[in-house]
């Protein structure tokens, strides 16, 4: 995770000294069922980090509900910002109990 922030701040970076950069591929969409897309649902930090289906879409929930960025499916376990231009997918594993991590979180309700 850290490696992605620091690349968008240096692409930021750039950016602001009027340096050409190239702007970040579009990441294909995967499609995957509602089913699939639920598995990856849940509280993993209360009140600041939270995955809902909503209309058929995934969003992570941030902030007690205020923030609310829809994401797409891109890989097994990885989900990009739809509206935004994200070089590294987000990334939502499983720890050796099976349970699913996201940010470093454990998923406690789904």
């Amino acid at each position: 995770m850290k490696a992605s922030i620091s690349t968008d701040w240096a692409m930021r970076s750039r950016i602001m000294h009027q340096v050409e950069v190239k702007a970040p591929d579009r990441h294909p969409e995967l499609k995957l069922s509602e089913s699939s897309l639920r598995a990856y649902c849940g509280t993993y930090l209360a009140d600041k980090i939270q995955l809902e289906l909503t209309g058929g879409k995934l969003y992570f929930t941030r902030f007690t509900g205020n923030v609310h960025i829809e994401l797409y499916p891109v890989g097994e376990g990885e989900f990009v910002q739809r509206y935004y231009d994200q070089l590294h997918p987000y990334k939502i594993t499983e720890n050796t109990q099976g349970e699913k991590v996201f940010f470093g979180y454990t998923r406690f309700a789904p």
